[in-house]
C-alpha cells in the first residue's frame, strides 16, 4: 500500500513538472520569436514608451517603414529584458568576452551590435548599473535627433531607481528586417 501511495505522489509530482514547464516555455520567447512580436501590430497591456517618443515618431514617420509601436515595444524590451540580462551575465571583461561569442547572433537580433567592441562599449556603459533594477524613468533626447536618408540616430536615456543615469545611442533604420533589430543599441 505505501509504494503504491509513494508511486502516486510522483505521478502527480511529475505531472504538475511538465505543466509547469510547458506554461513557462509559452511564456518565455526566444529572441526571433520577440522580434517577431516587435515588428507585429500587437501590443501587450503594460508596456510603456519612453519620454518624448513622439518627437522621435514624427522624425521617423515620413521615411521610416517601422510601426511607431514597434520602437516602442522594442525599448521596453531593451530596459526589461536586455539591460537586466547583460548586467547579470557580463560582470567582468572575461565573462563579456564568453558571453559574445556564445551568443553574438541573439546579440545581433536584440541590439543589432555585431561587433566585439560595441558589444563590450555598451557593457561598460551597463555596468554603471548595480543592484536589482528597478525602472524608473526613460526619455528620449530630441536635441540629438540625426536624420540620415537611411535611419535616424537619437540618444535614450534610461533610470533606475537608486542607480546613475545611462544613455544609450539608438539609430533607427528606415527599413523593417526579420532576422535582425531595425533599432540598434549601442553605445
Amino acid at each position: 500500500m505505501n509504494k503504491k501511495i509513494i508511486f502516486v505522489t510522483m505521478l502527480i509530482l511529475l505531472i504538475i513538472l511538465a505543466v509547469l514547464l510547458i506554461v513557462l516555455k509559452n511564456n518565455i520567447r526566444t529572441p526571433k520569436e520577440n522580434l517577431s512580436y516587435i515588428n507585429s501590430d500587437e501590443m501587450e497591456e503594460g508596456t510603456f514608451s519612453p519620454d518624448k517618443i513622439h518627437v522621435i515618431i514624427a522624425a521617423y514617420v515620413y521615411e521610416g517603414e517601422l510601426n511607431p509601436k514597434a520602437i516602442s515595444k522594442s525599448t521596453y524590451y531593451f530596459i526589461n529584458s536586455i539591460i537586466p540580462e547583460f548586467l547579470k551575465q557580463c560582470t567582468d571583461d572575461e565573462k563579456t568576452d564568453k558571453y559574445f561569442e556564445k551568443n553574438s547572433e541573439n546579440i545581433k537580433i536584440n541590439t543589432g551590435i555585431t561587433e566585439k567592441e560595441e558589444f563590450e562599449a555598451l557593457i561598460n556603459e551597463i555596468r554603471k548599473l548595480s543592484g536589482k533594477l528597478e525602472y524608473e524613468n526613460s526619455w528620449f533626447d530630441p536635441d540629438s535627433i540625426n536624420r540620415t536618408r537611411h535611419n535616424l540616430e537619437t540618444i535614450l536615456h534610461i533610470k533606475y531607481k537608486d542607480n546613475p543615469e545611462i544613455t544609450v545611442k539608438l539609430t533607427i533604420s528606415n527599413k523593417q528586417y526579420r532576422n535582425k533589430t531595425s533599432i540598434k543599441y549601442a553605445k
